[in-house]
């Protein structure tokens, strides 16, 4: 579902201040391979000192949430973000709503999967997974060594 968004409103959730310095950002030519990914858009973006920074904005939850490996966390968004939302709308790219899937939904989910297996089915499938990953075969190893008294 795409959402919609344009200046005054990303303006309005992430206060004038922020919304001009990412405005800054954009009109002088700092933000860099804007693309769309996950429902959201990416891009590079200079600070004025010329240092890069990887940015992700989305709509996550029916929140306007931004990744950056930038140090400005004191908001949930940073002008980095701001600049690549504002890039965002000017080009038209659509940002298309994400829900994010809890951990113990996922868990009950696999775990009522793997109860519809067969013995064999499950121990081919957990010995091929330890084959695969390392940290899983550690974990299985020390789940089959008998506890120590």
């Amino acid at each position: 579902m795409a959402v919609r968004l344009d200046a005054d409103i990303v303006s309005s959730l992430v206060g004038p201040d922020l919304a001009r310095i990412g405005r800054e950002h954009l009109d002088q030519g700092r933000v860099f391979e804007l693309g769309t990914d996950d429902g959201g858009v990416v891009a590079i973006v200079l600070d004025s000192a010329r240092k890069e920074f990887d940015v992700w904005v989305g709509v996550v939850n029916g929140a306007l949430t931004g990744e950056c490996d930038c140090d400005e966390d004191d908001a949930p968004l940073c002008s980095h973000a701001v600049a690549v939302t504002l890039a965002a709308l000017e080009d038209g790219i659509p940002f298309t709503s994400v829900t994010e899937q809890d951990e113990d939904d996922d868990e009950e989910r696999f775990a009522e999967l793997a109860a519809s297996l067969t013995f064999d089915q499950l121990v081919d499938l957990v010995a091929r997974q330890a084959v695969a990953d390392p940290d899983f075969a550690d974990e299985l190893m020390a789940l089959a060594e008998p506890e120590e008294d």
